[in-house]
């Protein structure tokens, strides 16, 4: 058990270490203080008890000697006032820095939290494309959500699993300094007791945080394809089989969750026969010794108030590495992600673009670009060749399958050729100069993501609204033909909200507002990735046209099922 635990410090000590070693030791350095602070506590009353018993054997000895040295000369009744007194106020300190102690570590742990999810976003932040491609997004999901599970279930029992064995520590050592063999026999009994106990169970919480980690998973994957395929869900009325299938997951959860108090607390019921058992033992032997009450009230009133504080210390403790053995698979997951984006990290040899911002004046060009998905799937592309001079108009035509939007996909970065190059005006496109790239285009896909806000911050995207430019949204808004619709139709304008994913808009609508969103930023490079599939045949046309008149003074790339739709087009690409 030790050995695990410990296992799992040194685990939570490297995934917190880049949050900073000085607040971490600070945290380690008050639950030191705390146990401390309860031993001072314990051990207040035991001059007041010693006092209460035989006043005249705590004047004769060392201790009280030296104290009533201090003190004015006091009778037995106002002494042991004094000492009572001072027993309180040593009971109520170490209670504040309790509370003090236990602000600062949950402080700690969720402002760790706090950095943990920032830290993991960022890291999609940084994955390619094609990374998203493999994954599940409820999975990915799942993962922040877990950070809370993280730090609720692991990194908070750990300082309070830490808190409770330094305090049990020292009250042993107190134990110990005043009757050296019930420490020892109080270490084998009790603690051999939660020994045995989490020993026994401890296969059981190994298997019940695989099975939390499989099926909450599980359950976030049912609960995302029933939301966000709602519409599809209730036209074809399978409402009960998505519920259905969430269900699966949901029960299992309860019932695993379910076993979580049992183990954790079931000991319980039975650490307190045994402890007070223990206590009468010691009492009735030290009566058979022949050891005076006064002798025996003191050192019994210790080890009582010690057990009062050490029998919820060590449940605590083994309840907290039942909900830490039981939680792991949330540390395993965190493990896996930031330690991933770290060696990444250190493995990124590719060196700063020393031509600093891009610049696009002459053309781009794709030299013998091969791609493809993956290994069991043929090339998309095979030695590609493209040349896109600036300002021309490109269209891309072919059947479904046939690489256009991979093509995008690769003249965008989202994708990287297995082969060959990218390249524009002779600069090499890579990570380094990414940014620089992707500032000059504009690009409207087919299915348009909308933000649940404004019309005017989903035009703008990503810019606070106070930093909008008003000229520039409108003409963006003219530009994709859907300024009157905006500002005649609906009521607060730009400031409507559209809904999540745009449900309160239509198909057309939402596709202009992409369009839109493409033209804010005035591009030097505007890709239609099938942008007007979505629009009637007269709403295409309109737009088109207006995309017409942006030729010569930008290069546009246009995909189209359609041959008619890019037959202005100056070059058109067929796949």
């Amino acid at each position: 058990m030790i050995i695990s635990f410990v296992k799992l410090l040194t685990r939570c000590y490297r995934l917190a270490l880049p949050y900073g070693r000085l607040k971490l030791f600070a945290v380690l350095g008050l639950i030191l203080f705390n146990g401390l602070l309860q031993l001072v506590g314990v051990t207040s009353i035991f001059p007041f008890f010693a006092l209460a018993a035989d006043p005249e054997r705590i004047r004769h000895s060392a201790f009280g000697a030296r104290v009533l040295c201090i003190l004015p000369p006091l009778d037995n009744k106002h002494l042991l006032i004094v000492f009572g007194c001072c027993s309180i106020g040593m009971l109520f300190f170490a209670g504040i820095g309790s509370i003090f102690s236990e602000i600062m570590r949950v402080r700690y742990a969720f402002s760790f939290s706090h950095w943990l999810r920032i830290k993991v976003l960022r890291s999609y932040g940084s994955r390619p494309y094609g990374y998203f491609l493999k994954k599940n997004s409820a999975e990915l999901s799942q993962r922040i959500f877990d950070i809370q599970a993280y730090t609720q279930f692991v990194m908070l029992p750990i300082g309070e699993a830490l808190t409770r064995g330094v305090l049990i520590i020292l009250l042993f050592s107190g134990i110990f300094f005043v009757q050296p063999w019930i420490a020892i026999g109080s270490i084998f009994l009790l603690g051999g007791f939660y020994l045995i106990v989490f020993i026994l169970l401890r296969p059981r919480m190994r298997a019940i945080s695989g099975g939390l980690q499989l099926h909450n998973i599980g359950m976030a994957k049912r609960v995302y394809q029933f939301l966000h395929g709602i519409k599809t869900v209730l036209v074809h009325e399978k409402t009960d089989y998505l519920i259905k299938k969430a269900a699966e997951h949901s029960i299992h959860i309860g019932i695993l969750n379910s076993r979580l108090p049992f183990y954790g607390s079931g000991p319980r019921y039975l650490i307190e026969p045994i402890a007070f058992g223990g206590l009468v033992g010691v009492v009735v032997t030290l009566a058979m010794q022949g050891r005076p009450f006064s002798d025996i009230l003191p050192n019994l009133s210790v080890i009582a108030f010690a057990g009062y504080k050490l029998l919820p210390a060590l449940q605590l403790l083994y309840s907290q590495l039942v909900l830490m053995t039981s939680n792991q698979y949330t540390l395993t997951q965190l493990e896996e992600e930031i330690l991933q984006v770290e060696t990444e990290s250190e493995l990124s040899l590719e060196p700063i673009n020393v031509y600093g911002k891009l610049i696009f004046e002459r053309e781009i060009r794709l030299e013998n670009v091969t791609f493809g998905y993956s290994e069991a799937m043929p090339h998309l592309f095979n030695s590609f060749n493209l040349t896109i001079r600036k300002n021309e108009s490109v269209g891309i035509v072919g059947s479904s399958g046939s690489g256009k939007s991979t093509l995008v996909d690769l003249i965008l970065g989202l994708h990287s050729p297995e082969s060959g190059s990218i390249i524009v005006d002779g600069v090499t496109l890579s990570s380094s100069n990414m940014a620089s790239w992707r500032q000059m285009i504009g690009y409207v896909p087919q299915d348009i993501y909308l933000l649940d806000d404004t019309i005017a911050e989903n035009i703008a995207f990503g810019i606070p609204l106070e930093e909008i430019d008003q000229i520039a949204l409108r003409d963006a808004a003219h530009g994709a033909q859907i300024l009157e619709f905006i500002e005649r139709d609906l009521a607060q304008g730009f400031q409507t909200i559209v809904g999540e994913r745009g449900v309160r808009l239509s198909g057309g609508q939402r596709q202009r507002i992409g369009l839109a969103r493409a033209l804010y930023h005035k591009p030097q490079i505007l890709i239609l990735d099938e942008a007007t599939s979505a629009l009637d045949k007269d709403t295409e046309r309109s737009v088109m046209n207006t995309i017409h008149k942006l030729q010569g003074r930008l290069t546009i790339v246009t995909i189209a099922h359609r041959l008619e739709t890019i037959e202005k087009s100056d070059q058109i690409i067929s796949l």
